[in-house]
């Protein structure tokens, strides 16, 4: 797999496009990768907010574990995005876990650097606009995982990846068990309602990818709770 090259992807970040160069400029020569012989957990809930990370290559995905163990999966972010962004706002204490798919590349600027994004109004907003963007998110799973039996859930998880494309098919994770902690299911309950609905043709998986042969009927099944 051919290197990252972090000042490229930085200068393509959307939250960094069209920021004065000073800014950029500060951001290259401050950031430092993570290391990929470290640790995949970026870090815990409750450690302090003490860095952002950007987001090179792979997922991050915001985690949070039951008392019996399980991990669910809040949010993940891709490339081209930024982790942890309330450290430039209200530092406090991570609130949930950040777990590096095993593809990603992440640079983290550390809290000793943040004056001079913290005093751009426009990279500020962005920030603000994020985190209001995750807060509707992490709404939207509360909603689904309490009000909303599985088939529900599960076809609100899928529609919403096709939502602003006229493609049909949803990019699949790297594995099943990332997809039920996405949906707080267990693994063999979704597997078994993912055969049922490719039986009945409403799905069809093909590669890393699942074709909706339905959406409309999606679309019903994700309205009844």
């Amino acid at each position: 797999m051919p290197p990252v090259t972090h000042a490229n992807s930085l200068r393509c970040t959307p939250l960094l496009q069209g920021l004065p160069d000073k800014l950029l400029l500060h951001i290259e020569e401050h950031v430092t990768p993570w290391p990929d012989h470290r640790n995949r957990l970026l870090f815990f809930k409750g450690d302090p907010e003490n860095f952002i990370a950007f987001v090179h290559r792979g997922h991050v995905y915001h985690t949070l574990h039951e008392p019996g163990g399980r991990e669910i999966i809040l949010d993940y972010t891709l490339a081209g995005g930024l982790v942890g962004e309330s450290a430039l706002l209200h530092p406090h204490g991570r609130s949930f876990n950040a777990e590096l798919s095993p593809d990603c590349q992440v640079s983290l600027i550390h809290c000793q650097h943040f004056a001079p994004l913290q005093a751009d109004p426009a990279f500020m907003m962005r920030i603000q606009q994020q985190l209001c963007g995750r807060l509707q998110q992490l709404s939207d799973f509360v909603e689904s995982a309490c009000l909303y039996r599985l088939e529900a859930r599960l076809a609100r998880h899928l529609l919403t990846r096709m939502e602003g494309s006229e493609q049909r098919d949803v990019r699949l994770p790297a594995n099943q068990s990332i997809m039920a902690a996405m949906l707080n299911v267990s693994r063999p309950r979704l597997s078994t309602l993912l055969q049922r609905w490719q039986r009945e043709g409403l799905i069809r998986p093909h590669a890393h990818m699942l074709r909706i042969e339905n959406p409309e009927r999606l679309r019903h099944i994700a309205a009844e709770a």
